[in-house]
């Protein structure tokens, strides 16, 4: 799996035109370069490949019952749909340009418990991983101010998109928050999770899907 392949798939997914809008913008320029993928990322990309074809598909589900249902996404085993915008700390954001990391995608609501529950784990996560992975937050069905006011009480210094149109929440399937969908370097949705979650859930996938790829 090659960038070629990569950038051609990406250019016929419906939700690319956002990316496209946000990069023209005069006002910004991207912060970060797009970072090209080495040997290391390809064999990571084919593992984790092979393991979503055999039955390696995590979908885990956690609601504050506690019981949980499991989920299935048909994002699983897929390219990431297109992420790209203006954040809320007016930085361009594009999730290709982290194709090389782990991207831990995150829809929220200020009005949301669990949410709130959650957050200091997705803070956990994100100092864990601050030099292979990233979280990234999208408000889903909330207001700009409040999501302001949510990030400005806990914390949290990634990146938050705004979805006023609520694209992404369409493209990913999401029904309620929170809903957390893990993409593997190389851009490949690997694991998806309703309900609150822990920073140990989501590394148990990371640590899992990188031993599969050395062992290969």
């Amino acid at each position: 799996m090659d960038m070629g392949w990569r950038c051609s798939d990406r250019g016929r997914h419906p939700f690319s035109n956002r990316a496209r809008e946000a990069t023209r913008s005069s006002r910004f320029r991207r912060g970060w370069p797009v970072t090209a993928r080495n040997v290391g990322t390809v064999r990571f990309v084919s593992a984790a490949v092979g393991l979503i074809l055999f039955g390696f598909v995590v979908v885990l589900a956690t609601r504050e019952s506690g019981t949980g249902t499991a989920s299935r996404s048909p994002l699983i085993g897929q390219l990431v749909p297109a992420v790209a915008g203006v954040g809320l700390n007016e930085a361009i954001f594009d999730v290709d340009d982290f194709s090389d990391r782990w991207v831990l995608i995150n829809f929220f609501a200020s009005w949301c418990v669990p949410c709130e529950r959650e957050h200091p784990e997705l803070n956990e996560w994100s100092q864990r991983h601050k030099k292979n992975g990233l979280v990234v937050s999208i408000p889903f069905g909330d207001t700009e101010e409040d999501a302001r006011a949510f990030f400005a009480e806990h914390g949290g210094d990634w990146p938050v998109l705004m979805d006023g149109d609520a694209a992404w929440a369409v493209a990913f399937g999401v029904l309620r928050p929170p809903e957390s969908f893990l993409v593997g370097p190389g851009g490949i949705v690997v694991a998806k999770w309703q309900g609150q979650i822990t920073a140990n859930e989501v590394d148990r996938v990371v640590n899992d899907l990188e031993l599969k790829a050395v062992d290969r």
